[in-house]
C-alpha cells in the first residue's frame, strides 16, 4: 500500500514538474503581454481609415504596429491617443444589488470606487448606472456631472432578500447606449454572484452587448458568500471584447477598478488609406507579438462585436470603374447584349420548324405537292445584319476547314440548327460571356471561365452525339435481323430498307429514312449507307454495309449474310459490355481522382476562406489556381485515355 502511495506520489511530482515547466512560463509570457482588442473601424473615407485599437502593453511597441488588408499590407500614416480624436467614451456601469452584496461591505466599496471613477471623468465622457437585484432599475442617465453620479450611488443598497437579475441588468445597461451614439460605447458589470431570477438568458444578454457595439468589462467582488458566475461573464468578453478584473478587499477593489478604467483609456487609433472600395474587408492588426483579426464593410462603420464578425454583403459586380455612369451603362449593354441573345435565339429554336434535309426532301418522303415554301423565315438569323454575320462566320468557317466538322456534329446529335447559324451565336455567346467574366472576376479567373464555357457547349453537343451513337449500335442486330428476314421474304434491298425504316425506333429509323430518301433521288443505296455509318462514327454498321457490298458484287445469299453479320454484332456487344463492367472500377477511381481536388478544394474554401482568399485576391494564387486546373484536365484525359478500350 505504501510502495503504491509512493508511486502515485512520484507520479504527481513529475506532472506538477511537467506543468511548472511547460505550463507557467507561457503563463508568465502572456501576464507580461498586454492585450490587444480592436474596438471599432471607421471606413466612410477610403483614403483616411480610423481604426481604434485598446492596447495595455508597452506604448513603444506600438511603432512596430502592422496592419494587412485582405492579405496585404498596408502603411499606417498616422497613430494617436484616442483622446486626441475627439471623441468620449460613454460608461454603463451595472451595479449588482443582490442580499450577498451587503456582507461584508462589499456594496459599499464598490459604490467609493465608483464614485471616484466619476470624480475623475476626464471631459466629454458620459456614464450611466443601472442597478439590479429582483428587478431592474436606471439610477442615472448618462452624465458627465459627477454629483449626479454620487447621488444616485448613495440611494442605491442591497436589500436582504434580493436575488440576482443580472442578464437582465446588461441588456437595460445596452439599451442606455442608443441615447450617445457619438460615444464610444462600454458595459461594466459589478457584481459577486450568478444570475438566478432574470428573465432573460446569457444568450440574449451577450446578443444585447453584441449589438450595441459594446466592449465588456467586469469588476467580480470575490467573498466568501459571492459565487460569481466567471464562465458566462467570460463567454460574453470573448464575443465583444474587453476584459474581467476581480478584488475582495478595499484596496484590491480600488485597484481593480483602477485597472479596469486604465484598459478603457488605453486606447489609440490608427490611421491608413484602404485598398479596397467595395464589400467586405478582412483585417488583421499585429503588435508585440500579439494579432487580432476583424472585418468591416467599405464605406461604413464597425464598432466592438460587429468588427469579429464576416459580414455577408453582396459586393458590387466588377470593379470601381463600372460604378460610375459610364461604367454601369457599358456593364448594362453587355449583360442586356448577352441576354437578349441568348433568349432570342431560344425563343427562335423553340419556335421553328425543322429547316434542315429533312424538310428539303419532305415531298419525297412524305409524297408533297412541290418544294415551293420558303424556308428563309424559319433561321435563327431573321434580321439582315445577323444573315449579314452569319454568311461572314460561314465563310471563315469555310475556308478554314471546319464548318464541315461542326455541320457533322450536329447532324450526328440530331440538333435542327444550321452549322453557320450554330458557329455565329456559339462564337457571340462565348465572348460575351467571357468579357463579362474577365471584367468581373478578374483577369485569371475571367480565362477560367471563358475555357468553362467555351467547352460546355462542345461537351453537351459530344455528349449528345455519344448518347445516339451507342443506342444506334444497340439497334444494329436487331435491324440487321429484320432486313434479312424482309429480303427472306421476296423484297428487295430497297424495299427491305424502307420496311425496316418503318418498324424500328429513332435514331435508326430515321436514318434509314434518309437512306431510302437519297436513293429516290439517284444515290447509290451502299454510298448512302456508308454515309450513315461514317455520320454516326459507327465501324460496325460500317461492316454491315460492306458486306452488302460485296454480296452485290459476288453474289449470295444475303439474308443468311446479314444473320451471320447480326450474330457477330452481338457477340461484339457482350464483349464490349463484359470489358465495361471489368473496367468500371478504374473508371469510377477515375472519376473519383479527378473529383477530388476540385471538392477538396471547394470544402476548404467554404470552411476556411480567410486562409484560401490568396489564391483569389493575389496574382500568383491565381496563377497556380489556373494551374492546378490545368493539371486536373491533363490527368483526368490521361487516366481516361488509360482505362478506354477499343472493341
Amino acid at each position: 500500500m505504501k510502495a503504491r502511495h509512493g508511486r502515485l506520489a512520484v507520479l504527481a511530482a513529475v506532472v506538477a514538474s511537467l506543468f511548472a515547466v511547460l505550463v507557467a512560463p507561457s503563463a508568465l509570457a502572456q501576464s507580461r503581454e498586454g492585450l490587444l482588442t480592436i474596438r471599432g473601424i471607421d471606413g466612410t473615407n477610403q483614403k483616411a481609415v480610423n481604426m481604434t485599437l485598446l492596447w495595455t502593453g508597452d506604448p513603444n511597441e506600438l511603432k512596430d504596429l502592422t496592419i494587412r488588408e485582405n492579405g496585404e499590407s498596408v502603411k499606417v500614416d498616422s497613430l494617436q491617443d484616442f483622446r486626441k480624436s475627439g471623441r468620449g467614451i460613454a460608461t454603463v456601469v451595472v451595479m449588482d444589488l443582490s442580499g450577498s452584496m451587503g456582507d461584508d461591505g462589499a456594496l459599499t466599496r464598490a459604490k467609493a470606487a465608483v464614485s471616484d471613477i466619476a470624480e475623475n471623468m476626464p471631459e466629454g465622457d458620459q456614464m450611466a448606472v443601472v442597478s439590479f437585484t429582483n428587478d431592474v432599475a436606471v439610477e442615472s442617465a448618462f452624465t458627465g456631472d459627477a454629483d449626479q453620479i454620487k447621488t444616485a450611488l448613495e440611494g442605491m443598497a442591497a436589500p436582504r432578500d434580493g436575488r440576482t437579475a443580472m442578464y437582465d441588468g446588461i441588456r437595460k445597461g445596452t439599451t442606455l447606449l442608443a441615447e450617445r451614439p457619438d460615444l464610444q460605447p462600454n458595459v461594466v458589470l459589478v457584481t459577486d454572484g450568478s444570475d438566478d431570477v432574470s428573465k432573460s438568458d446569457l444568450t440574449q444578454a451577450r446578443a444585447a452587448v453584441a449589438n450595441s457595439g459594446a466592449a465588456f468589462f467586469a469588476l467580480e467582488l470575490t467573498h466568501k458568500d459571492g459565487e460569481v458566475d466567471t464562465e458566462a461573464i467570460q463567454s460574453i468578453i470573448e464575443k465583444t471584447g474587453g476584459a474581467a478584473f476581480s478584488g475582495t478587499s478595499e484596496a484590491q477593489i480600488d485597484k481593480a477598478f483602477n485597472d479596469l478604467m486604465s484598459t478603457m483609456r488605453s486606447q489609440f487609433v490608427a490611421t491608413y488609406a484602404s485598398k479596397v472600395d467595395q464589400g467586405s474587408v478582412d483585417v488583421s492588426v499585429a503588435v508585440g507579438g500579439q494579432e487580432q483579426q476583424a472585418s468591416y464593410v467599405a464605406g461604413d462603420k464597425a464598432e466592438g462585436a460587429n468588427t469579429a464578425q464576416i459580414v455577408l454583403v453582396k459586393k458590387a459586380f466588377g470593379p470601381s470603374w463600372m460604378h460610375g455612369n459610364t461604367g454601369a451603362i457599358l456593364a448594362l449593354v453587355l449583360v442586356g447584349l448577352a441576354l437578349g441573345l441568348g433568349a432570342y435565339a431560344l425563343i427562335m429554336l423553340a419556335g421553328r420548324n425543322d429547316t434542315g434535309l429533312n424538310a428539303a426532301l419532305s415531298p419525297y418522303t412524305e409524297g408533297a405537292p412541290g418544294m415551293n415554301e420558303d424556308d428563309s423565315d424559319q433561321a435563327l438569323a431573321q434580321t439582315a445584319f445577323l444573315q449579314r454575320a452569319v454568311e461572314m462566320t460561314g465563310d471563315f468557317a469555310e475556308k478554314q476547314g471546319f464548318l464541315e466538322k461542326v455541320e457533322s456534329m450536329l447532324e450526328r446529335a440530331d440538333l435542327p440548327l444550321r452549322p453557320a447559324e450554330a458557329l455565329f451565336f456559339y462564337l457571340a455567346g462565348v465572348i460575351l460571356v467571357g468579357l463579362m467574366a474577365v471584367v468581373g472576376l478578374g483577369l485569371v479567373p475571367g480565362l477560367i471561365v471563358l475555357v468553362l464555357v467555351a467547352l460546355l457547349p462542345v461537351a453537351v453537343v459530344n455528349f449528345l452525339a455519344a448518347r445516339r451513337g451507342k443506342k444506334f449500335v444497340g439497334q444494329l442486330p436487331d435491324t440487321l435481323q429484320l432486313l434479312s428476314g424482309s429480303l427472306r421474304a421476296g423484297y428487295s434491298l430497297m424495299q427491305g430498307v424502307e420496311a425496316v425504316s418503318m418498324e424500328v425506333s429513332e435514331p435508326m429509323g430515321k436514318e434509314l429514312r434518309r437512306v431510302v430518301t437519297e436513293a429516290r433521288l439517284g444515290r447509290e443505296i451502299e454510298d448512302s449507307m456508308d454515309a450513315v455509318a461514317a455520320r454516326m462514327s459507327s465501324p460496325d454498321f460500317g461492316w454491315a454495309v460492306m458486306a452488302i457490298r460485296i454480296q452485290r458484287e459476288v453474289g449470295g445469299n444475303l439474308s443468311e449474310l446479314l444473320l451471320t453479320v447480326a450474330d457477330t454484332m452481338i457477340h461484339r456487344d457482350r464483349l464490349r459490355r463484359d470489358v465495361a463492367a471489368l473496367t468500371a472500377e478504374g473508371k469510377m477511381s477515375a472519376i473519383i481522382l479527378g473529383l477530388l481536388p476540385l471538392g477538396l478544394g471547394a470544402f476548404m474554401w467554404i470552411s476556411n476562406p480567410v486562409y484560401m482568399a490568396p489564391l483569389k485576391e493575389t496574382g500568383l494564387g491565381q496563377v497556380l489556381l489556373g494551374l492546378s486546373f490545368v493539371s486536373i484536365l491533363i490527368g483526368f484525359l490521361w487516366m481516361k485515355k488509360t482505362i478506354t478500350i477499343e472493341i
